[in-house]
């Protein structure tokens, strides 16, 4: 019996590229062919995660990809039994100047679903995140990559018979983010633990998962126990030592562009003030998070991140 094919989007992306490693490396129930989908099939990510993922019996393809292109995606779900989608705020190459434009998160969304439901896609997991406008009661209604996301989790339910969302949590690492030392936060870490989860969300089936959503976060830790979770562990000196908001805003819109400069800064205003006894960035209470019960498995620890990978730091001038 030959493998069955699931599509991975943002292939050489942190969470695809997790997606596709954990993929090759099930075990558990059947073995899965990859088809990666990339914006640049020879790109050195593309290259190294076909040299350093490929089985000796060919399961992993690489493929261009293009998310505002419906018949390059029609193409590319062809005979796929399943998919792992992603959608990014960013668009490479280009700088996004008026808010506006953070639509075109939605169109790819919408075009992933479309293709998806033509090809008769059996299975669709998808990357999501919470519907911000609604956890905060209205008070911030400009964190658009998140609300677009949620946007497409809501079409891809009503198009598609068989969804299965995970929410990560953000894994970057801020020893300088506008956070009060005491506040807390989950982490994750993408390239990894979303992989993990993706692949035993298609081992488990879609009779077992659809209609659910899984997050993908740790316990929650504070920023001040980040900084002495890297100091015990690397032995290298830390401290939380918060940028102003303003400051992180425009540090942030410089590598991002002008047209999030809202979506920024109301997305570190709530974090700052979230609701510690919430979780997945206050969108739930600590009892709706079923990944442990249902799909036993748990996203990495900051302490897990820092062991596995080796990290002792930020290369100067970073921030």
């Amino acid at each position: 019996m030959e493998p069955r094919v699931i599509v991975v989007l943002g292939a050489t992306g942190s969470q695809g590229s997790g997606v596709v490693t954990a993929l090759l490396k099930d075990t558990s129930k059947e073995r899965w062919s990859v088809r990666a989908v990339t914006r640049d099939p020879v790109s050195t990510r593309a290259q190294k995660l076909l040299a350093e993922q490929q089985t000796p019996d060919g399961r992993l393809s690489i493929v261009y990809g293009d998310p505002y292109d419906p018949e390059n995606l029609r193409k590319n779900f062809s005979g796929a039994y399943g998919v792992f989608a992603v959608v990014s705020e960013i668009i490479l190459g280009k700088v996004l100047m008026n808010e506006e434009e953070i639509a075109h998160e939605l169109e790819a969304g919408r075009n992933i679903v479309d293709a998806a439901k033509y090809s008769f896609v059996e299975h669709f997991v998808f990357s999501s995140l919470p519907d911000m406008a609604k956890v905060t009661s209205g008070r911030y209604t400009r964190i658009h990559h998140m609300n677009n996301k949620f946007m497409t989790e809501q079409y891809a339910r009503k198009q598609l018979d068989s969804v299965t969302c995970l929410i990560p949590a953000d894994g970057v690492v801020r020893f300088c983010a506008p956070i009060p030392g005491s506040q807390t936060a989950e982490w994750v870490d993408s390239s990894y633990d979303v992989g993990r989860f993706a692949a035993r969300v298609f081992s488990l089936g879609k009779e077992k998962t659809k209609g659910r959503n899984y997050p993908v976060l740790s316990p929650k830790i504070s920023m001040d126990e980040m900084a002495s979770t890297f100091t015990s562990i690397t032995g290298q000196p830390a401290i939380h030592s918060p940028l102003s908001l303003d400051v992180w805003t425009d540090m942030t819109v410089g590598m991002l562009g002008p047209a999030f400069r809202d979506d920024v800064k109301q997305m570190m205003e709530w974090v700052a003030m979230a609701p510690k006894e919430k979780i997945c960035y206050g969108a739930l209470d600590p009892d709706d998070d079923r990944s442990m019960e249902e799909l036993g498995v748990a996203a990495s620890t900051f302490a897990d991140w820092l062991r596995r990978t080796g990290w002792t730091g930020p290369t100067i001038g970073s921030p």
